[in-house]
């Protein structure tokens, strides 16, 4: 059983937080429902628990102070989540030094909620088999202790490995840690094949990273990162290796781990990346916390809110312009993103759209995204997706007849439509209506109807590995033949071809 210790000085909020969720069954138990933060320390000193949920304003100490304190404590390290107001974002920075994961902004939506739990759910769920693996590999003890120190578990490892540690660090001038990080299995490998010859110590972290700790001298650690580096360029694996500074004791190598880590992420954060990155060069560039302008967050998303596209594209390069040339922490980038994100959530809400068509936007945020421009994107498409919804809703509830059934026509291109049926469902004139939609968009109903058609099976094409024949159906068409004639009307080719050429261009 887990146990979680809820922070609050809002007794309902307090009282939500006990029983938004069933915590038994999600294998919890709740150890402490504290109104401040000195409740809260003396419940998570005297139960040791696995989740904090903390708000961040309280009386006494607040949320991030109770986190510093925390963090300082000689215990096995709790899993955070913080809860704040959008006034208090400004805090996002502080939470992110403390090593918080998961901020939620209040008032929490019930899916991500959920994701949010189920995702720490897992995580302690891995946390528990791997201490139970560990007890079994005594042989790797000595490296098995520094990985859980990595990884923020022990505050000082047992005797038998911190005698290992005494022993090694009288024969040494120094240590340093060389990390690697790359979504392939090949990345522990390659430091298998290395750690012997080179006398290094492999540490196999979870997830897609792993290290060597070497002694530091004569250059050996910037020697073994360039090996790690061409292994990886060899096996064709996108990865990165940063160098942490030199510490005296192997007990202090949560310092050099920390700092390759940040090296390596605020470095493919802004670029591409080549070589090995030492970490004592990348913290010349000079990180920047300071969070962007309320008033561009602002624009932004008044841009939205009235549809003026190019705007919310010119201000949103804007405010991407301004992390790069401040060279900004790639964890406050993320979280204004997400603000930006939740503020557009909110805003569709207000025009009857629903939270769990953005379930896969949010999780692409909470993987902490390596790449800026690959963040850029996702938002603008986002913010596109708000537009277009936006649009739709307030066509649909035009007064003007003509919108009602271009919208109607987007809605139902794959049925059976004639112009007859579809001027009767609108109680029109059906010579009238074809008379104005031509004059309108310069084509009849019927044409548009194809085009229509013809657009969705072009996507189709390209997104799926379909049959030709079921994108047919699917589109609306029940003649092969027809089909065919009004594709290559419009494309000049053949289905196939279509693809082929598409799946070309996209390399």
């Amino acid at each position: 059983m887990y146990k979680v210790v809820l922070a609050d000085d809002e007794t309902i909020a307090l009282e939500g937080l006990r029983t938004l969720t069933d915590w038994e069954e999600l294998g919890f138990e709740v150890c402490g429902a504290c109104e401040n933060g000195e409740e809260a320390l003396a419940a998570v000193i005297r139960s040791s628990p696995d989740l904090v949920i903390t708000d961040i304003r309280m009386p006494e100490i607040d949320g991030l102070e109770l986190i510093r304190r925390v963090r300082s404590l000689d215990m096995e390290q709790p899993v955070f989540i913080v809860l704040s107001g959008y006034g208090e974002f400004e805090y996002a920075r502080t939470a992110i030094r403390y090593g918080v994961r998961h901020y939620l902004l209040k008032p929490v939506m019930d899916a991500e909620w959920d994701k949010v739990l189920t995702d720490i759910t897992d995580e302690l769920e891995l946390r528990l088999k791997q201490t139970m693996q560990q007890s079994m590999l005594s042989s790797r003890l000595l490296p098995l202790a520094i990985a859980r120190m990595l990884e923020g578990h022990w505050a000082e490892p047992d005797e038998e490995a911190a005698e290992q540690m005494d022993r090694l660090d009288e024969a040494a001038t120094g240590w340093t840690y060389v990390h690697v990080e790359g979504n392939s299995s090949r990345i522990t490998e390659l430091c298998r094949e290395l750690a012997g010859p080179a006398g290094a110590m492999l540490i196999d972290l979870p997830g897609d990273q792993a290290g060597l700790v070497v002694e530091s001298s004569g250059g050996a650690a910037a020697g073994l990162a360039e090996q790690l580096y061409a292994g990886l360029t060899r096996s064709g694996v996108k990865g990165s290796v940063s160098i942490g500074p030199s510490v005296r004791s192997l007990r202090e190598l949560p310092v050099s781990y920390r700092e390759a880590a940040d090296a390596a992420a605020r470095h493919y954060f802004y670029s591409d990346g080549c070589g090995p990155v030492d970490s004592a060069s990348e913290a010349e560039g000079q990180v920047n916390y300071t969070l962007p302008s309320a008033e561009l967050i602002e624009e932004i998303i008044s841009a939205v809110e009235r549809l003026h596209e190019h705007k919310a594209a010119e201000k949103l390069g804007e405010l991407f312009r301004g992390f790069k040339e401040n060279r900004t922490d790639p964890g406050v980038v993320q979280m204004t993103g997400m603000d930006i994100m939740l503020r557009s959530m909110e805003l569709l809400k207000e025009f009857g759209g629903a939270d769990d068509q953005w379930i896969g936007t949010l999780d692409f945020f909470r993987t902490e995204p390596r790449s800026l421009e690959a963040l850029q994107v996702t938002l603008e498409t986002a913010l596109s997706t708000s537009m277009n919804y936006i649009r739709q809703h307030k066509e649909r509830n035009s007064e003007h007849p003509l919108t009602r059934v271009e919208c109607f026509l987007r809605d139902h291109y794959p049925e059976h439509l004639t112009v007859k049926e579809i001027a009767e469902h609108f109680y029109i004139n059906p010579v009238y209506l074809g008379q104005a939609f031509i004059k309108k968009h310069g084509i009849s109903i019927l044409e548009y109807i194809h085009n229509l058609r013809i657009e969705a099976a072009k996507k189709r094409l390209i997104d799926t590995q379909d049959t030709v024949r079921s994108i047919v159906e699917s589109v609306g068409y029940v003649h092969y033949h027809h089909f065919l004639r009004e594709f290559e009307k419009r494309t000049a080719l053949k289905p196939v071809q279509f693809r082929a050429q598409a799946q070309s261009e996209q390399g």
